[in-house]
């Protein structure tokens, strides 16, 4: 049984809404929005919705992720695109997801010549540290180092301290990523600090932690603190339904984003 003071619990955890930064709604339509916000240097995205399931829903979400990853794109040639997390872990799944529907290219470029329309693209997969042994910061760096790319695009799912955000938004900043940082598993910084080019990071806040949740609900009672016998992270039965939807929506997104065929 440990106690837990609900006036400390504030841990960042998503990309975006949590590091509380002031953010501008840009628009909002049939219950999807976007908000842009920028601190040092750094630009943060999100997209809220209510179920990307829904097929119309899916279809305008799809559409502004992928407006707003071209703004973030901007003009590189060559990618590398790293799905982080588990594949055997569901919530934790998103990143391999994704990286299971992206037009990989870069072995045609070695090759010979390549449709002008199609950008350099390769994936990489590094799993978590409990199956491979191995700091999938540390690979990724000497990855980084032999493909070269322009820029660098990391998926990943996160930890959010709101039950109202859980699979209902898609977050994209330029700042980098944590990966585990949500889930007090923190593995080093993924940045363009780190890894010496450009990097998107798209997250998706699939899991919350039973304190947070229980802080959702108490605080508003100015109960100041819980006695639990154990932390736990929950996540929606619906998980995997969700989880297929949300990577193919991603996955969709980059591709139309980065090549500029069917567009439409």
């Amino acid at each position: 049984m440990h106690i837990v003071n609900t006036n400390k619990m504030n841990l960042r955890t998503d990309l975006t809404i949590d590091t509380k930064i002031p953010s501008n709604k840009i628009l909002e339509t049939s219950g999807i929005s976007l908000y842009n916000s920028r601190k040092n240097d750094n630009n943060y995205s999100t997209i809220t919705f209510i179920d990307p399931t829904d097929t119309n829903q899916e279809t305008i979400i799809e559409t502004i992720l992928i407006n707003e990853l071209k703004r973030y794109i901007k003009n590189y040639n060559k990618y590398l695109i790293i799905g982080l997390g588990n594949r055997k872990s569901t919530p934790d799944a998103l990143g391999p997801k994704v990286l299971d529907n992206i037009i990989v290219t870069r072995h045609l470029y070695s090759l010979g010549d390549v449709d002008t329309n199609y950008k350099n693209v390769s994936i990489y997969e590094p799993s978590v540290l409990g199956t491979t042994g191995i700091e999938s910061v540390e690979v990724i760096k000497n990855i980084v180092n032999i493909v070269k790319p322009d820029c660098c695009i990391l998926i990943d799912s996160l930890c959010t301290n709101n039950y109202d955000r859980l699979n209902k938004t898609i977050q994209i900043t330029d700042k980098g990523i944590n990966p585990g940082s949500g889930v007090f598993n923190d593995r080093g910084e993924l940045s363009k600090n780190t890894l010496n080019t450009n990097v998107i990071a798209i997250g998706v806040p699939t899991v919350l932690d039973i304190d947070s949740l229980i802080n959702n609900i108490l605080i508003k009672s100015n109960i100041k603190e819980i006695e639990l016998e154990d932390n736990l992270i929950l996540t929606p039965k619906d998980i995997d339904f969700v989880i297929d939807k949300i990577s193919k929506i991603i996955s969709t997104s980059i591709n139309k984003a980065i090549h500029t065929i069917n567009r439409q």
